[in-house]
């Protein structure tokens, strides 16, 4: 016969999150180059390029280039109305050649920030899956081993049952003689 496992539910339980510790940090600091364990640049990657997506970035950016407008025609009003106080024809004229090269540059910094950003969420990811299917993979063993101790407690139960019925049919034939 077999006998029922005395340790409590919470002794055997398994922690549900031990497959994902590569989010934890050490006691050093951060050792996974997961979620926190990243390089300063992945770190600032990240920050940079969710920021970027923001409606305070696009409010932002456009005070830079409403400023930088109204900065580059105030200076030349100035200049041409005050004959001189500020002598200049603005800071970048008309086409903006100035303003469209700093586009530029923030476009290919852009770039580069979102390309580290995924490449380090692709790791991320990756990690995620592998713990997943160590979990599928452990739940499943879990499932077939309960699978297992049901058919072997079913087994059990049919053969007491058979034993039931033998010995019931014994006392029914011992107490219920014919008379």
């Amino acid at each position: 016969m077999a006998t029922v496992n005395a340790q409590s539910p919470a002794a055997t339980t398994p922690d549900p999150l031990r497959h994902y510790k590569h989010y934890q940090d050490s006691k050093d600091g951060p050792s996974s180059p997961y979620a926190g364990g990243s390089s300063f640049m992945e770190r600032l990657s990240e920050a940079v390029a969710s920021g970027m997506g923001t409606v305070g970035f696009l409010v932002a950016s456009s005070a830079v280039i409403l400023a930088w407008v109204f900065a580059n025609h105030v200076v030349k009003f100035l200049s041409n109305s005050w004959h001189g106080l500020l002598n200049g024809q603005g800071f970048d004229p008309a086409p903006f050649i100035l303003l469209n090269l700093v586009f530029s540059a923030v476009a290919f910094f852009t770039g580069a920030l979102v390309i580290i950003a995924q490449k380090a969420q692709t790791r991320t990811d990756k990690a995620n899956e592998e713990a997943a299917a160590r979990h599928r993979d452990e739940l499943a063993q879990y499932q077939t081993d309960l699978l297992k101790r049901n058919t072997d407690l079913t087994e059990q139960i049919h053969a007491l049952s058979e034993q039931v019925k033998q010995l019931t049919e014994e006392v029914h034939t011992a107490t219920c003689r014919p008379r």
